[in-house]
This record gives C-alpha cells, structure tokens and sequence, in this order.
C-alpha cells in the first residue's frame, strides 16, 4: 500500500478534517519513524526535568539516579510504545479501543477517568507556561502584575489551542522541530552544569541502610516509570493514520525510542542540576528551577525559560488533542475542534479557582498525579485485548452503539471492567503517595511504591483467566486481519 506525506484530510497546515471515526484506507499515510521526532518534542520540558532533580532531593546518589532512571524509562517507554500499536489497527484514538475489553457502556469508566486526568495535564501544564511567559517579560523590565498574568495565559491557551485544532499532521511535524530546539537548549543546560559536576556524589543514604535504601530506590523508579504510563491513553492517537499493514515493533520502536531518547536526556540533565544546586548552593529548593538564575548566566537563564514555556506548550499541545477526542470519546454531541475550545475554557475555569484559592493547584496536582494508577490496569487490558485477537479489530462495530460485536452483555464486558477494578484496589495495598501510604510498603518495603506494578500483574493475570477461552478472540483471530468502514 502506498504512503504519502498526507491526506486531503489530514494535511500539515490544514485543519484535520476527522474526528473521532476510524481513518478509511484511502486517507492512510506517514510512515512510523515520523513518530520518534514528535514523542522526543512532546517529552523534553522543564516537568521531566524536574524528575531528575526529585532523585538527588530523595537522597540517591548520581549512580543510583541514573539507575533509576534508566530502569524506569526502559520499562515506561516499552509500555508506551506498545500503547501506540492499536491505532493502525483500528484507525481511531486509543481509548476507544477500551471498548473491545470493555464493551461500549462499560469502557464509559476509564474514558471519563482520562478524560478527567487529561483535562487535568492541559490546565496544569498551561499554568506553568503561563508562568514562564511571566519570567521571561519580567527580565526584558514588564513589571508583574494580574493583567501580565492573563496576557501570558491568553498567549499560551492561543497557542496550545491553535495546534491542537490544526490536528494530527501539523502536530507530527511542529513537535519534530520543537524536538531539535528543545534538545539544543538542556543541552546547553549540560554544558554549564559541567564544571561544577561532582561525578561520584555520594547523595544522603548511608550504606547499609538495607530494605529503607533500596525502598527509596524503588520508589525513585516508580516515579519515573510512572511519566511514560501516564502517556499510555495518548499513544494510538498519533498513529491512527499509518496503514494497518505497518509493522507494530516498528511502531513500538519509534513512539517509546522517541520518548526514552527524551526523557533519559531532560531527566539525566535534572540530576545534574541538582547535585550541582546540592553542593554549590547548599541544598535544595521547594521548587529547584527556581535556583536557576544563581547557576546560570542571566543570558542563558532567559533562553532556559523559553524552554520552559516552549516544552510545555509542546507537551501541551497532544494534551489538548487528546482531551478533545476523549469528549468524542463519551459521545457528547460535539466535533473535535469544539471539543478542543471546551477544553480551553475549562482551563480558564482551572486558572481563575487557582487564584481564588491557591492550596487547590497543589492538592489537585497531586491528585492528578495519583490517579495515574488508573494507566497501569487499562493498558494492561487493552494490551492483552490485542495480542489475544492478533491485532485484528471491527472498526466498523467499535463505533456501532448498541449492538454488533463489541456490545457484549448490556454494553459491559465484565471481565475487563472486574480486572480494572480489582487491579485498581489492588494498588491501593502497594502505594506510598503524599495522599496514601499502605502500611505493607511503609513497614515491609522500605518506603518504596510498587502500585504500577502491582496493577500491571493484577490486571494481566486476571483478565488473561477470565477470558482466554471467550469467543471473541477466535472470531477475531479467524478474520485474518482489521475491518474498516469502507470494506463494510
């Protein structure tokens, strides 16, 4: 089948003419390794940053922080890239796909939890670019005031909002030159933390601490396994339009290569700057990045925050994408680039409650952060879905509402809808947060949080048990491969 660089449909510059239905073969195109420029520009921003920095305040040393690190992004980003393998298969976004392990009514749970945890990512991470635009007007002499503030926030919701209306080809290709600008400046952030690096820094934890050391450990794992999870209900979305014949390693490959490539680069370049902020400066900040201009030249400082409101817009703007389908997604009456303007209004709504009551922004971060648990049990489902049905899905009957393949016992099929559950309560006895910490963890573990993990094998053994002899999946591995609307 041949690929073009894009579709009538689907061009860059144009808004994208579809919504939510599955692409038709005809307007299939791109190739996968098109995927790997714009998962390293939605994943290099000063939030992934961030992470690195948290290793050091946990008290691990820069080998224990790399560790981390890399354990965590191998076995985060190879769930993302899996994630990312429907959506040639299927033509539509990834939490659609829900409705094959779900059934239509039943998938209604994890949509509305996406839905929620998206909206939640969009709002938050535009604060924060709203924020950085403020810095960076402040340093050319703007004084701060309530007016700058909705100025840089009318700028920053623009933005976000344009691309995310201009669709899936703009997307690609916007993301793939924000990747070479991103990548260019914490780069640069590398080079100046360089001459004040301690190589062999040494962190807080006394050897021999025994199951308190390792706990920590496990818990700095867990913190970055869990960015890439929490990208997992995104990931189908931005292959959607490949052909269905496309090989899905190499999808896999080029979605979670491109996010590995960008967060080991942004979170090794926040250990950096934590143990240089540790040593020279005497310890940690609440918020690190603000320590940032005692470490930087004021030229490069300016420049950094550029990349602060550039990254987060970048990470916003598949956000915002996302959040629109998900509201297609709950069959509310709307188009996509309405759903999209919904999305920026609730955000305004988020912006103002923040000003109003300011304890709210964080209890509402850290909620958004702990609801990720939900990511682990559903792509476990979806994943086992798929590989039981060899990749062969009904798109003609994942749209169809009310009846045909997909509809089940009522809308629900239970097994998937029990293992999501089971496995979400199952996490709840394996988590260490600011909002919960389980005595297991606490008293056995060392402190650390296995509550991804745990839901991943929850949810996969069980689900795998309740359904590996169900008759969907020999209907669908006989049909040889995926039905689209125009075979119908």
């Amino acid at each position: 089948m041949e690929n073009i660089n894009q579709s009538p449909i689907d061009a860059v510059g144009q808004i994208e003419q579809n919504d939510l239905e599955p692409i038709t073969l005809k307007h299939r195109h791109g190739l996968p390794k098109e995927l790997f420029g714009m998962w390293v520009g939605a994943n290099t921003n000063y939030v992934v940053m961030l992470e690195g920095v948290l290793m050091i305040s946990l008290g691990l040393s820069f080998l224990q922080s790399i560790m981390a690190i890399l354990v965590g992004n191998l076995l985060g980003c190879t769930v993302l890239g899996l994630a990312a393998i429907m959506g040639p298969r299927t033509g539509t976004a990834g939490i659609v796909t829900t409705r094959t392990s779900f059934g239509h009514l039943g998938a209604y749970l994890p949509t509305i939890i996406s839905t929620v945890s998206v909206l939640g990512w969009f709002s938050i991470n535009s604060v924060v670019a709203t924020m950085g635009l403020q810095e960076l007007f402040k340093l050319i002499g703007i004084p701060d005031s309530t007016t700058l503030m909705w100025i840089c926030m009318g700028i920053v919701l623009l933005a976000e909002t344009l691309l995310a209306i201009y669709g899936h080809a703009t997307i690609i290709k916007v993301e793939q030159w924000i990747a070479i600008i991103l990548a260019a400046m914490f780069l640069g952030m590398f080079c100046f933390m360089l001459p004040n690096m301690d190589w062999s820094f040494a962190g807080t934890l006394a050897p021999g601490e025994g199951s308190a050391g390792w706990g920590t450990w496990l818990l700095g794992m867990g913190i970055i396994f869990s960015y890439p999870i929490s990208w997992t209900n995104f990931a189908s979305d931005y292959s959607r339009y490949l052909n269905p014949d496309v090989s899905w390693k190499k999808v896999a490959f080029f979605s979670g290569g491109g996010q590995f490539t960008a967060l080991m680069l942004t979170e090794i370049v926040g250990v950096c700057v934590g143990i240089v902020a540790f040593q020279t400066l005497g310890g940690l900040a609440s918020d690190p990045v603000s320590q940032l201009p005692q470490l930087l030249p004021t030229w490069f400082f300016a420049i950094f925050m550029l990349a602060v409101v550039l990254g987060c817009v970048a990470t916003n703007v598949p956000n915002g994408y996302t959040a629109g389908l998900s509201l297609l997604a709950l069959r509310l009456p709307l188009k996509r680039v309405q759903g999209i303007l919904v999305i920026a209004a609730a955000t305004l709504i988020f912006r103002i409650v923040t000003l109003l009551y300011g304890q709210f922004f964080e209890l509402y971060e850290q909620w958004l952060l702990y609801i990720i648990i939900w990511t682990c049990p559903w792509i476990t489902i979806v994943l086992t879905d798929y590989f039981l049905r060899n990749g062969n899905y009904d798109s003609v009957e994942i749209m169809n509402w009310g009846q045909g393949s997909y509809w089940y016992n009522s809308g629900i099929f239970w097994p998937g809808v029990i293992s999501f559950v089971a496995a979400m309560a199952v996490s709840l006895l394996f988590t260490n947060s600011n909002l919960y910490a389980s005595p297991l963890m606490v008293n056995h573990f060392g402190g650390a949080d296995l509550s991804y993990f745990a839901g991943v094998i929850t949810a996969g053994v069980l689900y795998y048990t309740l359904v590996k002899n169900h008759p969907t999946y020999a209907a669908a591995r006989a049909m040889g491969e995926s039905r689209f609307p125009e075979e119908a």
